[in-house]
């Protein structure tokens, strides 16, 4: 297993610690309600430095990514960046990933812990014929994000490129307390924010500033999973996994059919939208009582309808919720089913996603 460069400084704060994507993980500092609070009424700052960093360079790398990700790469201009995935010739999803454009022959990739070695050998299979420079940089580099309706307000007065002068999906580099920094605004818990990328060797220095200067909550594990379940951001092994495509996923937005070129998948891609899913991602809400969990069986009338990929007691709404990979016919709001808990059916609804969306979001 392997440790965060940061370890020793969250053991400081009194982590607790997990195993997640094979790293020791904090899970939480305080208890996990009370941080997922901090970052939904104010700010937190989470440790990422899991995720996998990948650089791309070449004259072809636009064409190489064109090929490789179901996005249009084509579309995006400098210092804009690209929720978007990798699939198997088949439509299965490897991972979802984010893409940024520093210009047409040069790209960060950020990748999922658990699958960056996968990842890395795909995109190293596909790449001989574009002449491209893929390289795994994680190990030099550390993630930190900053959440909450007060993350660009508290951030402002310390970073060169103001965060809130980013536009959604968009990055720069600049420089936060004197620190050079990848600045990016995408986020993963439906609050306004940003992430910082630091070279490894000053992450401590970033961190220190962050808790100790802003005051800023850290936030562990446990919290990220439940802020991002209630804004129905996907996780890979839970909502997408190689055996299911992106639009049973709840991530189909994220494939383009139309774009120039083909790409890896696309044939069975639109064969999918031709057909149609049988399988589709949906919300739930129990109205039972009981709190659903990953795996647990979902059940209509008629039998078994799919399985929770998701689920917990949402701190935000005080709900019981899930997402839940169910037959296409059940997924319309408004249809019951039942979810099995330890062998006891608890009536539940399908409702519309998300869950909560922040009012600092709305407009």
């Amino acid at each position: 297993m392997q440790s965060l460069p940061l370890a020793e400084a969250h053991e400081r704060l009194g982590a607790t610690f997990g195993e997640f994507a094979g790293f020791r993980m904090p899970l939480y500092y305080t208890r996990p309600i009370e941080e997922h609070h901090a970052v939904r009424s104010a700010a937190g700052v989470f440790d990422i430095s899991h995720m996998g960093q990948f650089t791309l360079e070449g004259a072809r790398a636009e064409d190489f990514l064109q090929h490789t990700v179901t996005g249009d790469v084509q579309a995006l201009h400098d210092g804009q960046a690209l929720y978007t995935l990798l699939c198997r010739p088949d439509g299965g999803v490897l991972d979802d990933l984010i893409v940024y454009r520093h210009h047409p022959a040069r790209y960060r990739i950020i990748v999922n812990a658990g699958t960056r070695e996968k990842d890395f050998a795909w995109l190293g299979g596909l790449s001989q014929p574009f002449g491209v420079r893929l390289a795994d940089v994680s190990a030099a580099w550390c993630l930190l994000a900053v959440q909450g309706p007060r993350a660009f307000a508290t951030l402002a007065a310390h970073i060169d490129q103001p965060p809130d002068r980013l536009g959604y999906y968009h990055f720069a580099e600049t420089r936060a307390f004197g620190v050079p920094v990848f600045l990016a605004r995408t986020g993963y818990t439906g609050e306004p924010g940003c992430e910082l990328a630091v070279p490894s060797e000053q992450a401590a220095d970033l961190w220190r500033e962050l808790i100790e200067g802003l005051r800023l909550q850290p936030i562990g594990l446990a919290a990220r999973d439940t802020l991002r379940l209630e804004a129905c951001m996907a996780l890979y092994d839970h909502e997408l996994r190689e055996a299911w495509h992106p639009f049973e996923s709840g991530v189909g937005w994220a494939v383009k059919l139309d774009k120039a070129g083909d790409f890896v998948g696309r044939e069975a891609l639109r064969a999918v939208q031709r057909q149609g899913s049988a399988h589709l991602l949906a919300g739930l809400e129990l109205t039972g009582r009981g709190i659903p969990r990953s795996g647990y069986p979902v059940r209509a009338a008629g039998g078994a309808v799919g399985e929770v990929t998701s689920g917990t007691l949402s701190p935000t709404t005080g709900k019981a919720i899930a997402l839940a990979h169910v037959r296409a016919a059940c997924a319309r709001p408004g249809t019951g089913m039942f979810v099995e808990i330890r062998g006891r059916p608890v009536e539940a609804v399908v409702v519309k996603r998300p869950f909560y969306k922040s009012p600092a979001l709305r407009g």
